[in-house]
C-alpha cells in the first residue's frame, strides 16, 4: 500500500440494497444487492481501502451496522428527479447524519433544492454515473444543469465500461469539474477494485475535504461484459445458493430462453413485475449448468465467491475460460450432429448437445447486450433519416452461386436507409466469425461450411450496433443469427432462397431426414417477422412450412443490364461451328443435371451442331462429364466479366433444375440476349411467359429434348424469344429489388419501438 495517498472506494452497496430496482433482477426474484455490511467492510480493508463507506439506494441502514468502526463515514445513493419531470439521478451523497438522510429522502422529488442543501451544508457529494439512465433518458438540458449543481461527477464507475464512462470523464475535465471513482459493486466480488485516490487523510473528514476541493483521482478497473455477467452469477449464488447439494436437473431450453429474454428485455429498466412464469430454480439450475459447463462445479456458493474475491482473480480470464469451454463443447456437439444426420435416432440427443454446448456462454450474451443497450444511448444525436442497421448472416457464401451473386449486389449498391454488413465464417465477409468447425455438408461433396462460436457472434452483433439480423439460410450461421435475433429482441428478417426440402429429398432419398429439414425450416422462418420470398411457388413452399401469408413479402431478383448485355457477342469465343447450348451454376443433382444430360443427349442424337457448354462447377461434374465426352466442354467458376462474355456468345440457355425458388441465372441469360429454356416449375414461372419471352417445358427429358431441337432449328424463334426476354428483363433491375428489400425491412422495424429495436 502507498501510504502517501488515501484510498476509497467511494460507490458499493449491500444487503440493505434489498428492494431491486433493476428488471434484471426482478426477472429472477432477486435483491439490488445480498453482500452483508461486515463483509463490504471486510473486503474493502483487505483490498487497501484506508477508509470505508456503503452506498445504498435511499438508506442508511447498511453503513449504520458499521459505523461504529472509525475508519466509516455514513454515505446513500440519493435518487432525485427534477421536479414535475420524470428524469431523475442518483446523487452520492458522503459523510452525512441520520437527520440529513432524513432530510434528503424528504425533499428528493427536487434535485436542485437537494443540491442546495448539500452546497449549504458543506456534505461532500457526486453525480453517480451521469450517462446512466436512471428514469427517462437526460437530455443536454438536464445534463448542463447538474454540471451547475454539482461539481464532483464519478467518472470511473467498475460496473460501466471504459465507453461508458469515458463521456462523464470528458464532461468533467472540459468543465474542469472534479471526477472520483466506485466499484458500483452489487455482488460483493470488487469492492475496492475500483476506488477514489487522495491526498494522505489521517480521518474521513479530512478525506471528504480533500473531494470537495477537487483533490482527487479516479483509480482502478473499469466494467466490462465479463465483470457484469460474473456480477450476475454471484447475486445468484448469494441470494439463491448454488444448489450444489440438491439433485442435478438439466435446466430446461426452452426455460432458459425464456429467462435470457427476460433479462435481455428488462435489463436496463429500472421498474419490472417479478418473476412471473420463472422461479429461482430457473436461476439455480443454470447456475449449476454454468459452473459444471467452466470447470468449477466443485465450488459451492461459498467456494465461488470466495474465488471472485481473490487478489488475482480475472474477469477477463474467466471469460476466456468460458469461451474456450463452449468452443470446444461446441464443436463435439457439431460431430455428434452431422452424425446424426445419418442416424436421425439420435436427432434428439445431439439437439441437446449442441444446447449444452453454449451454456459456457450464454451469461455473456445478456452482459454484452446491457452494456451496448448502454452505450448506444450515448448517442444522443442519432438523426431520424439517420440509417438503420442492418446484420445479414449468410452460411457458405463461396459455395452459394445465386445468395453470394444476390450479397454482392447488397453490399455493391446498399440498400436505400439501411447500412448493411455481411456477417459469417467465409474470407469474403464484413464481419468475420471465428469458426470452431467447418463443416462436410452431408450428401454434398466438397461443400463446407462453419460454425460459429456463439460469444463471437454476440460480440459482432453488439459491437455492430445492429438494428435488425436478416438471415440467408438454417446453416450454422443463419441458426446464429435467428437466436441472436429473438435474444436480444431484434427483428427477424429472413429470405428463402432454395427449397432444402427438395434438396434433402433428392440427395438423401430419406424421408426421416427430409422431415427433419421441414421441421428446421419451419422454425427457422417461422420466427421471422417478415420472410423475404422470391416467386409465387416459394409463397407455396413457405405456407407448407406454416408460415402464414401475411409475413410474407415480395422480395425478387435485379439483373445487372450493364453488365450482361448482347453486344458482348464473340462467336469465336465457344466455337462458331456449333449451336452452343449453356448451362450456368452448381453442377448437382437437385439442380436436375441428370435431367441435363438426358436432354441434351436426346436432343444431340438428332442435331450433332449441339454442344453444351457449362459454367459453373460441383459434385456431379466429372458424372456429366463421362455421360457426355466431348459433347460438353466445362468453362469452371467464371469472374463477372468472363461469365458475362459466356452467355452473350452462347446461342441457347438450358435451365433443367425443378426445385429452383427464383432463377437468377435466367434474368442473366435474358439481359444477354439468350433465349432461354426452363422446367415449368418454382421460379422460372414467374420469369418467362411460355412461348412469348421463352420457353417452359415439364421436367421431363423428352419435352426438353424436343424444345431445345425446336429452338436449333430456328433462328427466327431464338431471335423472337432472345428480343422478348430483353425487354422483360430491363424492367427487373437490382435498384428497384434492394427498394423491396428496403420495404422489408421497414415492416419488421415496424413493430419495435426506438428503445427496442437497438440492441448496441
Amino acid at each position: 500500500m502507498d501510504s502517501s495517498t488515501t484510498r476509497v472506494d467511494m460507490h458499493c452497496h449491500s444487503s440493505a440494497s434489498e428492494v431491486s430496482r433493476l428488471g434484471v433482477q426482478r426477472a429472477l426474484g432477486l435483491p439490488e444487492c445480498a453482500t452483508a455490511p461486515e463483509e463490504v467492510y471486510e473486503l474493502a480493508k483487505r483490498r487497501d481501502m484506508d477508509f470505508v463507506t456503503i452506498t445504498d439506494h435511499d438508506t442508511i441502514d447498511g453503513v449504520l451496522a458499521i459505523c461504529e468502526r472509525p475508519d466509516v463515514f455514513i454515505s446513500e445513493e440519493l435518487t432525485a428527479h427534477f421536479r414535475g419531470e420524470p428524469q431523475a439521478v442518483h446523487v452520492l451523497c458522503y459523510g452525512i447524519t441520520a437527520a440529513e438522510h432524513d432530510w434528503l429522502q424528504a425533499n428528493k422529488g427536487d434535485v436542485e433544492v437537494c443540491a442546495a442543501y448539500l452546497h449549504e451544508n458543506e456534505i461532500a457529494c457526486a453525480l453517480a454515473h451521469p450517462w446512466y439512465a436512471v428514469g427517462a433518458p437526460l437530455s443536454a438540458r438536464h445534463r448542463r444543469r447538474l454540471a451547475q449543481l454539482f461539481g464532483v461527477w464519478e467518472t470511473r464507475n467498475g460496473a460501466r465500461s471504459r465507453d461508458l464512462n469515458r463521456p462523464a470523464a470528458m464532461y468533467a475535465a472540459t468543465r474542469y469539474g472534479t471526477g472520483i471513482g466506485g466499484s458500483d459493486d452489487h455482488a460483493g466480488i470488487d469492492i475496492g477494485r475500483t476506488w477514489t485516490e487522495t491526498p494522505p487523510s489521517s480521518s474521513p473528514e479530512e478525506f471528504l475535504a480533500h473531494v470537495r476541493a477537487g483533490r482527487v483521482t479516479a483509480r482502478g478497473a473499469q466494467g466490462s461484459a465479463a465483470k457484469w455477467a460474473h456480477s450476475a452469477i454471484t447475486l445468484v449464488a448469494r441470494s439463491l445458493g448454488s444448489g450444489a447439494d440438491a439433485p442435478r436437473q438439466a435446466p430446461d431450453p426452452r426455460r432458459v430462453m425464456a429467462l435470457v429474454q427476460r433479462l435481455l428485455r428488462e435489463a436496463d429498466a429500472r421498474q419490472g413485475v417479478d418473476g412471473g412464469d420463472l422461479d429461482h430454480s430457473d436461476a439455480r439450475s443454470l447456475l449449476r449448468a454454468w459452473l459444471a459447463a467452466v470447470g468449477l462445479d466443485q465450488l459451492d456458493e461459498r467456494a465461488l465467491i470466495e474465488h471472485m474475491q481473490e487478489q488475482d482473480f480475472s474477469h477477463a480470464d474467466l471469460y476466456r475460460r468460458s469461451c474456450r469451454a463452449h468452443e470446444r463443447k461446441l464443436r463435439s456437439a457439431v460431430e455428434e450432429a452431422v452424425r446424426a444426420v445419418s442416424e436421425p435416432e439420435r436427432a434428439q440427443s445431439a439437439a441437446l448437445r449442441l444446447f449444452e454446448s453454449c451454456i459456457a456462454a450464454i451469461p455473456y450474451g445478456p452482459a454484452a447486450a446491457f452494456l451496448a443497450r448502454e452505450t448506444a444511448k450515448l448517442d444522443e444525436h442519432r438523426e431520424e433519416c439517420e440509417p438503420q442497421r442492418v446484420a445479414v448472416f449468410a452460411d457458405g457464401i463461396g459455395a452459394t452461386h445465386g445468395v453470394s451473386r444476390t450479397l454482392e449486389e447488397i453490399r455493391v449498391r446498399g440498400v436505400p436507409g439501411f447500412e448493411i454488413e455481411i456477417i459469417g465464417t467465409d474470407p469474403d465477409v464484413d464481419r468475420r466469425l471465428s469458426a470452431v468447425a467447418e463443416l462436410d455438408v452431408p450428401f454434398y461433396p466438397g461443400l463446407r461450411i462453419g460454425v460459429p462460436s456463439l460469444a463471437a457472434a454476440v460480440q459482432s452483433v453488439t459491437d455492430g450496433a445492429f438494428d435488425i439480423i436478416h438471415v440467408c439460410s438454417p446453416g450454422p450461421v443463419g441458426a446464429t443469427g435467428a437466436l441472436l435475433a429473438r435474444a436480444l429482441g431484434l427483428p427477424l428478417v429472413g429470405s428463402y432462397h432454395t427449397d432444402l426440402t427438395a434438396y434433402a429429398r433428392l440427395r438423401s432419398h430419406s424421408e426421416e431426414l427430409t422431415s427433419m429439414m421441414d421441421m428446421g425450416l419451419a422454425a427457422l422462418y417461422g420466427a421471422c417477422e417478415v420472410v423475404l420470398s422470391p416467386s409465387p411457388s416459394a409463397d407455396r413452399s413457405l405456407a407448407g412450412h406454416g408460415v402464414g401469408a401475411e409475413r410474407v413479402l415480395r422480395w425478387d431478383r435485379g439483373v445487372d443490364t450493364a453488365r450482361f448485355d448482347p453486344a458482348l457477342r464473340d462467336r469465336s469465343l465457344l466455337g462458331a461451328e456449333h449451336i452452343n447450348v449453356l448451362y450456368s451454376g452448381r453442377i448437382t443433382h437437385e439442380k436436375g443435371v441428370q435431367l441435363l444430360a438426358d436432354a441434351f443427349l436426346a436432343a444431340h442424337a438428332r442435331d450433332r451442331r449441339l454442344h453444351l457448354t457449362v459454367a459453373g462447377g460441383g459434385p456431379e461434374q466429372e458424372l456429366l462429364r463421362s455421360r457426355l465426352g466431348e459433347r460438353v466442354s466445362f468453362l469452371g467458376w467464371l469472374r463477372a466479366e468472363q461469365l458475362a462474355r459466356a452467355y452473350a456468345s452462347a446461342d441457347i440457355f438450358l435451365f433443367p433444375s425443378a426445385t429452383d425458388t427464383f432463377g437468377q441465372v435466367i434474368l442473366e441469360a435474358q439481359a444477354s440476349g439468350l433465349p432461354v429454356l426452363a422446367v415449368a416449375a418454382g421460379g422460372p414461372l414467374s420469369l418467362i411467359e411460355d412461348g412469348v419471352s421463352g420457353l417452359l417445358r415439364e421436367a421431363d427429358a423428352q419435352s426438353l429434348a424436343e424444345a431445345l431441337l425446336e429452338l436449333a432449328a430456328s433462328p427466327l424463334l431464338r431471335a423472337r424469344l432472345a428480343k422478348a426476354g430483353l425487354t422483360a428483363v430491363r424492367e427487373r433491375t437490382w435498384e428497384s429489388a434492394l427498394e423491396r428489400l428496403a420495404r422489408g425491412y421497414e415492416r419488421a422495424l415496424a413493430p419495435f419501438s426506438d428503445t427496442a429495436r437497438r440492441v448496441a
